[in-house]
């Protein structure tokens, strides 16, 4: 029976001799699974052999022989369900036979869906002639297997046929699961690519030593990275899936003998060691890589190249170390120490986390270097400029304005931005525990938004287009709100000195910052500001955002999501602060923040941590 399931799915064309079923659900009662279509012109085809049902679906006339289909797949064993052993055979058995001499394990993870244990594959390579990756999860009750296959033909576009299998996966229902909630998975193309998925492996980053140097004529960005490694398996290990991203070009790997040979798929490239690397021991590769202006794929408003100016907003370093499950949530990753060298053109200075150590000239070129402190960024940034600093030492935390030649704010304005930083700054360590930072960075840069990091904040181009010069007191500015200073402020704490894992990661790096801000503003400006802050966000999150509702553990960590979480995340915060106590709650917050520093946070942690009241009261916003 095994053997038989193994290849049920992979012999096709679809099922002969069957009724197609044009239906927006399928349903099979002898199993208790149904599921939906990807797409409204979508068919299931059905089949029964041999006691396995198999259900091909696949657009209206199109051929299987396009690969372009997703499958079903229910058995019954005369034991409990092996997914392990299921999922060892399915991949040597069947898929590496199918997928012939290209094919590829990409990444293979435990996770649970639709309540049951789950194990997902991602495999690529050929079949009849058509590239195509596969997207597999065996799902195991009890002694019976659900098997549910994606497929994915390279020469179609990823993301929109995602979509749809996102939309089976979350609609899959099957008879006797427990109530719970799973994340559904993200895009393909995001999950491997954009979102970091490397195959698990022994190693972990003991630190990064970075060189930067920027030639503003080529606009381009060549980047050495020195990356110290450890084997935390229990054998050795002569391999390392080295993952950058995609926007970045690899050029060649060092080892401390010479290059290294490299075999590449996609963004993640496998590195043969120069010889094996035993258990709890280290190893040093340099990455060298580049990046220009325009580069593709994959374009992102958190990186910036121009002949003025550039910033690296994003994980712009090497990894060796999965970012994300197959769920689509951060995984909890080892947390380096950084140092940044930068070689600059003349008159150009970068910013920096951390402290800066090293600022030396030589004919024609600057050389910067700063490296990280007590506090270990989840995020390394920067940005270069040909900036000038003025800084502001009055009281409390050193503000640090960094300016380029056309952002000539007045004093009065400078002061203003350093006022919103200080008072902002002030607040989140009273709430989450003062860090050991003395300086805040802030530099304006071609983001269209303020962005915050640990001690840093990026900003737009304060002068508005077409004022008048900026020497005047009186010229127009558009310096940040506070709001959005406060919000960005916070993401020192949250995603920065403290990342979060898991279900709900979304909740805790977007709505937590965006919940501090409007307590900030309750706590400086009268509560009554505060409270109608929040009614505003809960209305919003009602009105807006009802028909694109998703429970608070499956919102994904994306650009797309920051409207839902800053309206029902901060309602959901707000719920558990009125359960548990304006007191308890606040002690609560601060102690997660201080005990999570440098460190990972769960949303079991969250929920421990608020109370069992606050507990009652989250869960219809999370699950």
């Amino acid at each position: 029976m095994l053997g038989f399931v193994l290849v049920a799915l992979v012999g096709l064309p679809a099922p002969q001799d069957t009724t197609t079923v044009d239906a927006p659900v399928y349903t099979n009662e002898a199993y208790g699974v149904s599921l939906p279509r990807p797409f409204d012109d979508w068919v299931f085809e059905p089949a029964t052999d041999r006691q396995t049902t198999t259900v091909i679906f696949l657009p209206r006339d199109a051929a299987a022989s396009t690969q372009l289909l997703g499958a079903l797949g229910l058995t019954h064993f005369d034991r409990p369900v092996a997914l392990a052993r299921v999922a060892n055979q399915r991949i040597e058995s069947t898929w590496q036979r199918r997928l012939g001499p290209t094919f590829e394990v990409l990444v293979r993870d435990s996770l649970t869906v639709a309540g049951l244990p789950a194990v997902r594959v991602l495999m690529s390579g050929a079949m009849d002639h058509v590239a195509l990756d596969v997207e597999e999860y065996m799902i195991a009750r009890d002694s019976d297997l659900v098997l549910l296959q994606f497929r994915y033909p390279r020469g179609l576009p990823r993301d929109s046929i995602a979509e749809g299998y996102r939309r089976v996966i979350g609609g899959l229902k099957i008879r006797g699961s427990p109530p719970v909630e799973q994340a559904l998975p993200p895009a393909f193309a995001e999950s491997v690519a954009m979102a970091g998925v490397v195959p698990a492996g022994p190693w972990v980053v003991a630190a990064y030593e970075a060189v930067v140097r920027y030639d503003t004529q080529a606009v381009r960005a060549d980047i050495a990275v020195k990356v110290d490694l450890v084997n935390t398996g229990t054998a050795p290990a002569d391999s390392v899936a080295l993952w950058i991203w995609p926007a970045f070009t690899l050029d060649s790997v060092r080892g401390l003998s010479g290059a290294l040979a490299l075999r590449r798929r996609g963004s993640v490239s496998w590195v043969h060691m120069a010889g094996a690397v035993d258990p709890q021991e280290g190893a040093s590769l340099t990455v060298f890589y580049q990046v220009a202006r325009g580069a593709r794929p994959y374009p992102s408003p958190l990186l910036g190249l121009s002949a003025s100016g550039a910033y690296f907003a994003t994980g712009w370093l090497p990894r060796v170390e999965p970012a994300v499950d197959s769920a689509g949530q951060p995984l909890r990753q080892s947390r380096p120490a950084v140092t940044l060298s930068f070689d600059l053109p003349e008159g150009w200075s970068a910013v920096a986390q951390g402290h800066l150590s090293s600022n030396a000239t030589s004919p024609g070129r600057r050389r910067m270097t700063w490296r990280t402190g007590d506090v270990v960024p989840a995020l390394s940034v920067f940005a270069l400029g040909p900036y000038r600093v003025i800084a502001r030492r009055d009281s409390g935390v050193a503000v640090s304005v960094w300016l380029t030649p056309d952002d000539s704010l007045s004093s009065a304005a400078i002061d203003s931005l350093a006022g919103l930083v200080r008072s902002a700054w002030a607040f989140c360590g009273r709430a989450f525990g003062r860090l050991p930072l003395d300086e805040i960075n802030v530099a304006v840069t071609d983001l269209p938004d303020v962005r915050g990091f640990v001690g840093t904040l990026l900003i737009p181009h304060p002068t508005q287009p077409g004022s008048a010069s900026a020497d005047s007191e009186s010229a127009p500015v558009r310096l940040p709100t506070f709001t959005a200073v406060a919000r960005e402020l916070a993401r020192s704490w949250w995603g920065g000195s403290v990342a979060a894992e898991g279900p709900a990661s979304a909740w805790i790096l977007e709505s937590f910052p965006a919940w501090t801000a409007d307590a900030a503003m309750g706590a400086l400006l009268g509560d009554s500001l505060r409270q109608r802050s929040v009614r505003e966000a809960e209305e919003t999150w009602r009105t807006l955002f009802q028909d694109r509702d998703v429970p608070l553990a499956r919102v994904p960590v994306s650009a797309a999501s920051v409207g839902l979480l800053r309206s029902k995340g901060i309602a959901a915060i707000e719920a558990a602060r009125r359960a548990a106590g304006d007191s308890q709650f606040r002690e609560a917050l601060l102690l997660l923040a201080v005990e999570h520093r440098n460190d990972w946070v769960s949303l079991q942690d969250a929920l421990t941590a608020f109370g069992a009241d606050a507990g009652t009261v989250l869960r219809p916003y999370l699950y």
